[in-house]
C-alpha cells in the first residue's frame, strides 16, 4: 500500500478532508504526488458518513486521480460501506479492465462483498467475476478472496457452489471454516452444518453461535441447548451474542434453571449493558412465569424510552393472562409501536375481552401506526369465534377504508368471519370481490357453506375451486366431507372419500374418517360405520365414539350405544355430554333401572350437566336466556308475545311435541314446558326489541330440539323474518317456513321410525358435546357465547307470570330421578317424575 505523505495529517471527519483536498489541490500535490492523492482518497473514504452526497464527493474525487490499482480498491470499498448503486461497482470493474489496471486480491473482495449485498443483480455476474477471479488472482492472494467467495455464494443461497469453493482451498483457515458453517445454518442446513463443525480442526465463538441461533429460529430449542452444552465442554467461553440464542431457546423451553444460570453469567461478566440482552433476560423469565426477576430486570435497566423491554414483559404478562398488570404498564409507556398494541390487543383476545380489543385497536389508529395485516386478522379469527357480527363488520370498514393493505390471507380471514357469524350473503360478496384466491379461501368458503348448512352449494364451490386450477389439500376434503355429513349426501360423500386415496394420493387423516362416520351413523348405517372404525388404521378418538352414539340414539340401537358409551367413558370420563345421551337412550327404551344407574354414576364422579341457555345481541347489549328467572326489564313484553306466538302458531295448524314429555299431566302444562325453552323467549325478545327488517340472530350452547325447530320454521313464515340460529352442532337458517339444514336434525320423525317418548327439557334434549365434526375445516370455536355477556346483559325471565308455568319449586340441580316400577302407582310415579325433571330444568336453564 503506498505510504501516506508525511507532511498531510489524517482527517478524521469529512470537513477536514474537505480541507486537505483544498491544499493539496491549492499547491498542486493532488495531480504530482500520487501518494497524497492516495493518502486523502483512503482518509476520506474512513471518515465517510452514510450519505449520498459523502459518497458523491468520494467518487468525483477517484475520478480526477490517476487510475491505479489501490484507487479502484478504495472506491470499491466506499461502495461496499454505503450501499450504491448496484450496478456501480461492475461499471468500477470494467472501468479498471478497459484501463489496463491489474486487479488483485482486494479487488475481488470487494466485488464478492458487493455481490453478496446486490442479489437480483448479482445472480447473473457472480459466475463471471469468479471466473475473472480465477484468470487473474495469484495464488498467494486465494485463502483471502476464497472467504470472501464463500460469503458471496452463502448470500446468494448457493450452498452447493459455496461448499465447492470452500473443498478447493488447499489450506483452510479458521476463517473459512467458521463463514461456511454460519452461512449453512443461517441458510437452515442444521445438519450439513453440524456435521462441518464435528470436522473442523479449530473451533470459535462464532461458529457454534451461529449454529445454536440457528436451531432456536427453527424451533429446535433443545438442539440448541446441547449444543451450547457441547461448546461449554470444549472450554469456549461464550459471548453476548451466545447468551442471547440460548435465553431464547430457554424461553421456548421453559427451562428456568438455565436460564438463571445465565443470568450469573450475564453479571460476572458484566454484559447488562447491551439492550437486546436486557430483552432476552425479561422475555425468559416472563416465558417462564417467573415474573419477580422479570419485574426485577426490567425496573433495573428495562425502563428505558425504547419500547422493545417494554414489550417483551408486557408480551410476558399478557400470555400468561395478567392482562390488567399489562394494561398498567402499557399506560406508563411514553413510545409504544405495533408490536406493543399487538401484544395488548392479543392479551385481551385471549382474555375474552373482545370489545376492549377493539378500542385498543381504534387507539392504535389515533396514534398514527400503521395497522398491520397480523392485527386485523387476529381480531377477525376472534371475531368468527364468538360471533360478534358487529365488531367484525366494523373492521371490514377499516379494510375499506384503506387502512390495511388487503391480501388473500386478510380477504379468506373475513370470509371466514361472515360465514361463523351465519351472513353467507356477505361472505358470498367478500369471496366475489377478492382479487386473488388460494386453495385456503376456497376451503373457508367451501367449510363455511357446509356448516350453514348448504352442502350442495359447497359442493358446487369445490368443483369450481378444481376447475380453475387449484388442487384439494386434505383440510379441502374434510371441509367437502363435512358438506356431505350435514346435508346428508351418502352416495357424494362415498365418492369424495375414495377420491381423496386414489385421485389425489391424500391418506385420510381422523378428521377424515370422523366425517365419513358421522355421515353413515346419520344416514342409519351403522353396520357400515363400526366397520369403517374396526378396519380404520387409526384409533378413534372421543369424537368418532360420540358420533356414534349420537346415531344410535337417533335410530334407537341400544347395545352399540353402551359400547360407544363405554368407550366414550374411558376417553373423557368428565365429559357431561356423554352421560345426557346414555341417560336419553335408556329412558326412550324405558329402562330405568340402566337410566338410574347414569345417575348415580354423575353424582359420584361429580359430573355436572352443562345448564342450557340463548342468547340474542341487541344494541350491542348481549342479552342471556335462562329459565327460572324474571329479572328481565322487559318480562311483560316477552310474556306478550310468547301469548301472541302461541296462539298465531295453533291457528296455522301446528302442534307441540308434547310426546316429548312421559308423564300424566295436562296437555297445557306440557305445552307450556316447551314454551319456555330458552330459545322461544329469546326469539320473542329479539321480534319486539329488532326492526322488522332485520333477522333474529340466536346463538345456543346446546342443540336445538325437535319443538323449537318446528315452531321456529312457522314463526319466520308467520312473522315474514329471518331467524338464524347457530347451536353447539351447526347454523340454522329459517326462512319463510323452511330450515338450511332440511330438517335434518329431525331425522327420526322424517325417516319415518317409530319415536317413542323420552324425556325433553330445554338442556336434556340437545347435548352440550358437539358430535360430529360439524366445523371441523372451518375451526370454529364453538361454545363461548359467554364470553360475549357484556356487563349490562341481563338474564331473562323462566316463570313469566302466575300459571304461565308450573308453581315455584326448589330443587337440586340435578339428573332426575329415574322411574323404578313397582314402588308407587303409575301415575304418581309419572308425576313425581315430571315434577323433577321440570324442577331439574328450571335450576339449569
Amino acid at each position: 500500500m503506498p505510504a501516506a505523505a508525511a507532511p498531510w495529517p489524517t482527517p478524521r471527519t469529512v470537513r477536514q478532508a474537505a480541507e486537505l483536498h483544498a491544499q493539496l489541490t491549492t499547491s498542486g500535490h493532488l495531480l504530482l504526488h500520487p501518494p497524497s492523492g492516495h493518502h486523502l482518497l483512503n482518509s476520506l473514504v474512513n471518515c465517510l458518513e452514510p450519505h449520498p452526497l459523502h459518497l458523491r464527493y468520494a467518487l468525483h474525487l477517484f475520478d480526477r486521480m490517476p487510475p491505479s490499482t489501490f484507487l479502484f480498491d478504495t472506491a470499491l470499498r466506499a461502495c461496499f460501506r454505503f450501499g450504491s448503486d448496484p450496478h456501480h461497482p461492475f461499471l468500477l470493474f470494467r472501468r479498471m479492465r478497459r484501463a489496463g489496471v491489474r486487479p488483485d486480491g482486494f479487488t475481488f473482495h470487494y466485488l464478492f462483498k458487493c455481490s453478496s449485498s446486490s442479489r437480483p443483480h448479482s445472480l447473473l455476474l457472480c459466475t463471471m467475476l469468479h471466473a475473472a477471479c480465477l484468470r487473474t488472482m495469484l495464488p498467494s492472494a486465494a485463502p483471502f478472496v476464497s472467504n470472501s467467495l464463500i460469503h458471496m455464494y452463502i448470500q446468494l443461497g448457493l450452498a452447493a457452489d459455496a461448499r465447492r469453493v470452500f473443498d478447493e482451498i488447499p489450506v483452510k483457515d479458521a476463517v473459512a471454516w467458521t463463514t461456511l458453517i454460519s452461512g449453512l445454518a443461517k441458510m437452515g442446513m442444521l445438519c450439513d452444518a453440524r456435521l462441518l463443525l464435528s470436522q473442523a480442526p479449530v473451533t470459535d465463538v462464532i461458529s457454534w453461535t451461529s449454529l445454536i441461533a440457528a436451531y432456536s429460529r427453527a424451533d429446535l430449542a433443545k438442539e440448541a441447548v446441547g449444543c451450547f452444552k457441547s461448546m461449554l465442554s470444549q472450554g469456549i467461553a461464550p459471548d453476548e451474542v451466545t447468551v442471547i440464542a440460548v435465553l431464547s431457546a430457554c424461553a421456548k423451553l421453559k427451562d428456568l434453571e438455565l436460564g438463571r444460570s445465565l443470568h450469573l453469567l450475564v453479571n460476572e461478566k458484566g454484559m447488562l449493558t447491551s439492550e437486546k440482552l436486557v430483552v432476552a433476560l425479561i422475555d425468559m423469565y416472563a416465558k417462564c412465569g417467573d415474573f419477580g426477576h422479570a419485574r426485577q430486570v426490567f425496573d433495573a435497566v428495562g425502563r428505558g424510552p425504547r419500547p422493545q423491554s417494554w414489550n417483551a414483559i408486557i408480551d410476558g404478562y399478557c400470555k400468561h393472562g395478567h392482562v390488567d398488570v399489562a394494561r398498567s404498564l402499557f399506560d406508563q409507556m411514553k413510545v409504544r409501536d405495533i408490536i406493543t398494541f399487538n401484544s395488548m390487543m392479543t392479551g385481551y383476545i385471549h382474555s375474552g375481552q373482545l370489545r376492549e380489543a377493539l378500542l385498543l385497536f381504534m387507539s392504535m389508529r389515533r396514534h398514527d401506526l400503521r395497522v398491520d395485516n397480523f392485527t386485523v386478522v387476529s381480531l377477525l379469527t376472534t371475531c368468527a369465534s364468538l360471533g360478534a357480527l358487529p365488531q367484525g363488520r366494523a373492521l371490514h370498514a377499516c379494510i375499506e377504508q384503506r387502512l390495511v393493505e388487503a391480501d388473500i390471507y386478510l380477504g379468506t380471514a373475513l370470509l371466514d368471519m361472515y360465514m361463523k357469524c351465519g351472513r353467507v350473503d356477505e361472505a358470498t360478496i367478500v369471496f366475489q370481490r377478492m382479487g386473488a384466491r388460494d386453495v385456503r379461501t376456497w376451503t373457508a368458503m367451501i367449510a363455511g357453506l357446509a356448516f350453514n348448512g348448504m352442502g350442495k352449494a359447497a359442493l358446487e364451490h369445490f368443483y369450481q375451486m378444481r376447475c380453475d386450477g387449484f388442487q384439494p389439500n386434505s383440510v379441502s376434503y374434510i371441509a367437502v366431507l363435512t358438506a356431505c355429513s350435514h346435508s346428508c349426501l351418502l352416495n357424494e360423500g362415498r365418492l369424495y372419500f375414495d377420491e381423496m386415496r386414489i385421485l389425489y394420493n391424500i391418506q385420510p387423516q381422523i378428521e377424515h374418517y370422523g366425517c365419513m362416520i358421522d355421515l353413515l351413523g346419520r344416514s342409519g348405517r351403522l353396520d357400515e360405520a363400526m366397520d369403517l372404525v374396526k378396519t380404520m388404521p387409526i384409533q378413534p378418538n372421543a369424537i368418532i365414539w360420540a358420533s356414534i352414539l349420537s346415531a344410535c340414539r337417533v335410530h334407537k340401537h341400544i347395545d352399540l350405544a353402551q359400547c360407544a358409551a363405554e368407550h366414550l367413558l374411558k376417553l373423557e370420563p368428565d365429559e357431561d355430554g356423554v352421560y345426557v345421551q346414555l341417560y336419553n337412550i335408556y329412558i326412550d327404551s324405558r329402562q330405568w333401572e340402566n337410566a338410574s344407574k347414569i345417575r348415580m354414576l354423575m353424582e359420584e364422579r361429580e359430573v355436572k350437566k352443562t345448564a342450557g341457555y340463548s342468547s340474542i345481541t341487541v344494541a350491542g347489549q348481549v342479552h342471556k336466556f335462562v329459565v327460572s328467572d324474571k329479572s328481565h326489564p322487559r318480562i311483560l313484553e316477552i310474556i306478550a308475545m310468547l301469548e301472541e306466538i302461541s296462539h298465531r302458531l295453533k291457528s296455522v295448524g301446528y302442534s307441540p311435541l308434547t310426546s316429548q314429555i312421559t308423564v300424566d299431566v295436562d296437555e297445557e302444562e306440557k305445552e307450556q314446558a316447551l314454551l319456555a325453552h330458552s330459545e322461544k323467549l329469546a326469539i320473542a325478545f329479539g321480534l319486539i326489541s329488532l326492526a322488522p327488517n332485520l333477522p333474529v340472530h340466536i346463538r345456543k350452547n346446546l342443540r336445538v330440539c325437535e319443538d323449537c325447530h318446528s315452531a321456529i320454521k312457522l314463526i319466520s313464515r308467520l312473522w315474514n323474518r329471518e331467524i338464524i340460529v347457530r347451536d353447539r352442532s351447526r347454523f340454522h337458517h329459517f326462512r319463510e317456513g323452511t330450515c338450511s339444514c332440511n330438517d335434518f336434525c329431525c331425522v327420526k320423525h322424517r325417516n319415518g321410525l317409530s319415536s317413542s317418548p323420552r324425556l325433553v327439557v330445554d338442556g336434556l334434549c340437545g347435548s352440550s358435546k358437539s358430535f360430529g365434526w360439524a366445523g371441523a375445516a372451518s375451526g370454529a370455536v364453538q361454545g363461548q357465547s359467554a364470553k360475549m355477556e357484556s356487563k349490562c346483559s341481563r338474564p331473562a325471565a323462566g316463570r313469566l307470570a302466575e300459571g304461565f308455568l308450573l308453581p315455584p319449586r326448589r330443587c337440586d340441580a340435578r339428573m332426575p330421578n329415574p322411574i323404578v316400577p313397582g314402588s308407587r302407582s303409575l301415575r304418581e310415579e309419572k308425576s313425581m317424575l315430571f315434577i323433577s325433571v321440570y324442577s331439574h330444568a328450571c335450576n339449569t336453564r
